[in-house]
């Protein structure tokens, strides 16, 4: 199976241990958008799309794609985090860049 991951929106809040939302393409033939880039007790990983009921009065996830085997999670998991890691350098490489034509400061006095 050819999985094909991009980060869709990286998000930059402190408290949160929300890190990114991820698509994958897999096969050319199937997208599956939503996925979240989590940082976790273990570290970076990605969080399958889910949808929340009510059961009992209490608040319940439930996945809406999942892998069903692991070697398949496995490559998702792999795909998505370094997808979220290239987004990552390539926007901190972006905030140090310098315009090579920024105009000098000039002695008006």
């Amino acid at each position: 199976m050819r999985i094909k991951a991009k980060i869709d929106r990286l998000y930059d809040q402190p408290d949160s241990n929300l890190l990114a939302f991820a698509s994958v393409t897999l096969d050319e033939a199937f997208a599956v958008h939503g996925i979240r880039v989590v940082n976790g007790e273990k570290g970076v990983f990605a969080a399958m799309p889910s949808q929340s009921y009510q059961k009992n009065g209490e608040t319940k996830y439930s996945d809406t794609f999942h892998p069903i085997t692991a070697p398949a999670r496995d490559t998702i998991q792999q795909a998505v985090v370094a997808a979220y890691q290239n987004a990552l350098e390539q926007a901190q490489a972006a905030q140090f860049e310098v315009a090579p034509d920024v105009p000098q400061e000039h002695d008006l006095g």
